[in-house]
């Protein structure tokens, strides 16, 4: 059994003055890899969680992180 840790697409809905999403926008699109993107893949879910964790905790665009069975 595999884990991946994917990364949602697009940033969270912003409440800036500058960009609003409508109140209907969902960003529940999840992607594992793109071309400058490594893929996260383990084979135990507590070192996909802490990938997961130093991920979330790293990342200013405030995109969320979740983990997947594969």
């Amino acid at each position: 059994m595999s884990f991946r840790v994917i990364k949602q697409m697009y940033p969270a809905p912003s409440s800036s003055t500058v960009f609003t999403d409508p109140p209907w926008a969902v960003r529940n699109v999840y992607i594992a890899s793109s071309s400058d993107m490594q893929l996260w893949q383990y084979n135990t879910e507590s070192d996909a969680i802490t990938k997961m964790n130093e991920l979330t905790g790293s990342d200013s665009s405030e995109r969320i992180y979740k983990v997947i069975q594969i």
